[in-house]
């Protein structure tokens, strides 16, 4: 019976190099599934984030619409903020001046080119005086005006019983500059 001994060491060895075998197969398999469920997840994310790119991406039907309701936009505030002639500006400003009760004394303008297309600049320096509520409400509706005006710079002048004289620098803009 010596064959049938060494027949069952050989049946064992066998049997455990079998048995270690399943084990380092069974430990692969439950890597493998643990790095499944990363990958899932990362695949989730991703897709999460593609689906939001899509979401927030804008169709081309609706930039082009969009794209004309902002230049029939521009082209009305042009039509409405910046006047055709130096006189409309001027006449604005006596306009507001009579308003807030200041006395417009003296006014110049300076026109120059702009990098706007069809607008020149134009620089307007005046002098006003007025109590100084007057002159505060006189800048304030300058600056709220349908007309646009930006106030560039304020400067005291001489002061004399309550009224104060202002020289202001203001900037807007004209239509017909280079095109």
């Amino acid at each position: 019976m010596p064959n049938l001994r060494e027949l069952r060491f050989k049946l064992r060895i066998a049997a455990g190099v079998l048995g270690l075998l399943c084990l380092a197969l069974a430990g692969l398999l439950v890597f493998m599934s643990t790095g499944s469920a990363r990958q899932d997840e990362t695949f989730r994310a991703l897709h999460l984030q593609v689906q939001n790119s899509k979401a927030a991406m804008v169709p081309p039907q609706t930039v082009e619409e969009r794209v004309k309701d902002a230049r029939e936009q521009i082209a009305h505030f042009y039509e409405d903020r910046f006047p055709a002639t130096a006189s409309s500006i001027f006449e604005q400003l006596g306009k507001l001046a009579t308003e807030n009760h200041v006395r417009l004394n003296q006014a110049a303008y300076k026109t120059d080119d702009s990098d706007l297309p069809g607008l020149q600049l134009v620089t307007v320096t005046a002098n006003l005086g007025g109590n100084y509520e007057q002159a505060m409400k006189f800048i304030n509706a300058l600056e709220r005006d349908k007309m646009f005006f930006i106030v560039n710079g304020v400067s005291l002048g001489d002061q004399t019983g309550g009224n104060v004289r202002l020289n202001i620098i203001l900037e807007t803009y004209m239509k017909g500059g280079a095109q």
